[in-house]
């Protein structure tokens, strides 16, 4: 029988709230420790997520009793390939703001935006993001307003980081709003080989402030407003991509190596003697020369004969099929081993059939939570931008923001779309923005601006006032008419 060490309890990752609506001086080392206690918890799994991720799964504290010399451990790292799919897959394109609105000068002042993102590098601080939401479920998002005084003729008046959710949390209030009252990064600072301190460092809307062993070492005002730090969710549990489909993902390792031994053992069968007398010396010869003499025993007749029991593969690969599909399945990921090849699939039929669409679906899922934490990223930004540049009034209602998937499929569909669009008199952004050819809608309405401008979208001309009638004209004043 085989051994494997258990894994910690996994089923999402536990929200951090409090009943406090305000942080004060005073009650913040309460709520602090309270909020720890739960944290701890949701680190230790997210560590253990994160280790999975890279390949030190339980196999590999596999133990066999029967035969222990033969003990293969596989790793089939599925985990790996789910993850670097969910994220490439959903923010495998940069995310870009697209123009809400009517207000003419908000396109350029969104263009601009847009340029302080890319200065940002905001693309792989995206992606860093979404491989963390994949692994656990979670990830971060910090800005801070850039160090230097003046704003740069190239550069953003805002900087990024991603943190690690292992050591970072948001709590928030558990009354109506639910909103985020107080943001923390752990930071830990070595004081020995085997030791060191942890400072928590953290914000609220008002102050900016600092805790080590219990005491407030530091409490100063956040000018910002804000809470720089902002959560996002790949889904409604803080579920990590794979982790639905751990236990397939166990058994998927535990198969491989198990048909690695009965390989192995079948190799190294045992040798059965029957009514035979063999000593050390003599058993050394046969399996170095491969051939023996043997005697038979008081008149009964001797035999040597291999002990083996060869493993059915081909019902194992059955098993082996169904637990990838399911696995596939459960973490919303398309399949290429279904349905073969047909000459006669339409684009649509092989996105249906393979999976795509339910892949497709989990994407727009998560958009859902993603836009709502972009939003709480964006008041932040705006807020350091106007502060820089008085005259940015960019709004937040006037931001969109655009996913850009699969952009290379069905072009030609979606070129005539682009095409009708602009036909029907559609503004020229809104028709870029809406066909999904492009990553960036706004800059390629920028640049293609002169192209575009027989599609102009020009305001309807309002119709003349009616002529109000004469009394000459009027039925109820004339009798003729009448």
């Amino acid at each position: 029988m085989d051994e494997t060490k258990t894994a910690v309890s996994l089923f999402g990752r536990h929200e951090i709230v409090t009943p406090v609506s305000e942080i004060t001086k005073e009650n913040l080392v309460d709520v602090l420790t309270k909020a720890l206690a739960v944290h701890s918890e949701n680190s230790a799994q997210i560590d253990y997520l994160y280790r999975y991720m890279r390949g030190e799964q339980p196999v590999l504290n596999r133990v066999k009793k029967v035969r222990p010399e033969i003990c293969n451990k596989v790793v089939e790292n599925h985990a790996s390939e789910i993850t670097l799919f969910t994220s490439g897959y959903f923010l495998g394109e940069p995310v870009t703001y697209v123009r809400r609105g009517e207000r003419d000068k908000s396109s350029d002042e969104v263009n601009r935006l847009n340029d302080f993102m890319f200065y940002e590098d905001k693309a792989s601080h995206d992606k860093d993001m979404a491989t963390w939401m994949a692994i656990c479920g979670t990830g971060y998002r910090m800005v801070q307003p850039d160090k230097a005084l003046t704003l740069p003729p190239d550069e953003a008046p805002f900087e990024l980081d991603t943190p690690d959710p292992r050591y970072t949390f948001v709590v928030y209030y558990s009354g109506f709003g639910h909103r985020p009252v107080m943001a923390v990064r752990q930071i830990f600072i070595q004081t020995g080989k085997d030791t060191a301190d942890m400072i928590c460092a953290g914000y609220t809307e008002s102050h900016y402030f600092e805790v080590k062993n219990g005491v407030v070492t530091k409490w100063e005002a956040n000018t910002l407003g804000l809470i720089p730090i902002i959560e996002y969710r790949l889904n409604m549990l803080r579920m990590g991509s794979f982790e639905p489909a751990i236990p397939l993902l166990d058994a998927m390792n535990a198969l491989a190596s198990n048909r690695l031994d009965a390989v192995e053992t079948f190799v190294q069968s045992f040798l059965k003697f029957k009514n035979c007398d063999l000593d050390d010396e003599r058993l050394k010869e046969f399996t170095q020369l491969g051939a023996i003499f043997l005697k038979s025993i008081d008149g009964m007749e001797g035999d040597v004969d291999i002990i083996s029991q060869e493993l059915n593969q081909t019902q194992t690969q059955t098993l082996v099929d169904y637990l990838y599909d399911q696995v596939l399945i459960i973490c919303g990921m398309p399949t290429t081993t279904k349905g073969g090849a047909s000459t006669s699939d339409t684009g649509a039929a092989v996105f249906l059939r393979d999976g795509w669409s339910q892949c497709e679906a989990r994407a727009r899922d998560t958009e859902l939570l993603f836009k709502k934490s972009e939003k709480q990223f964006l008041r932040v930004i705006l807020k350091i931008v106007r502060d820089t540049l008085p005259e940015f009034d960019l709004s937040l209602a006037e931001i969109e923001c655009k996913f850009t998937r699969r952009q290379h499929d069905n072009l030609t569909s979606k070129a005539q779309a682009l095409t009708t669009m602009l036909e029907a008199g559609l503004n020229p952004e809104v028709a870029v923005a809406t066909c999904g050819l492009f990553n960036d809608p706004m800059d390629v309405v920028a640049q293609s601006r002169e192209y575009l401008r027989k599609w102009d979208y020009k305001e309807p001309q309002e119709a003349d006032p009616p002529v109000p009638a004469s009394p000459e004209t009027d039925p109820e004043t004339d009798p003729e008419l009448g």
